[in-house]
């Protein structure tokens, strides 16, 4: 390992440093301005009030089919028969 090395490694370590430290700088500031932002937001709230929520429309029930259920449980069973004979 070379000088010239050396110094290429003290040098990526100190850019390392500095930029991890700016980003961290960023993020402390970033959250001290959220926090800021959420305490005034808090405070003033009352002059932008929520929506009233919309009811939801009630449900339509399908329709039950008029008639003997009797024959459409015999045509179904007829049905299973005939595939199981095959």
């Amino acid at each position: 390992m070379t000088a010239n090395d050396l110094d290429l490694i003290i040098s990526s370590l100190i850019l390392l440093v500095a930029g991890m430290g700016a980003t961290f700088a960023f993020l402390i500031l970033q959250v001290w301005c959220t926090n800021i932002s959420s305490k005034i937001t808090a405070r003033y709230s009352y002059l932008l009030p929520d929506p009233e929520p919309k009811k939801a429309a009630p449900k339509a029930q399908a329709a039950k089919p008029a008639g003997d259920d009797g024959e459409l449980v015999a045509v179904i069973s007829a049905a299973v028969q005939r595939h199981m004979d095959k």
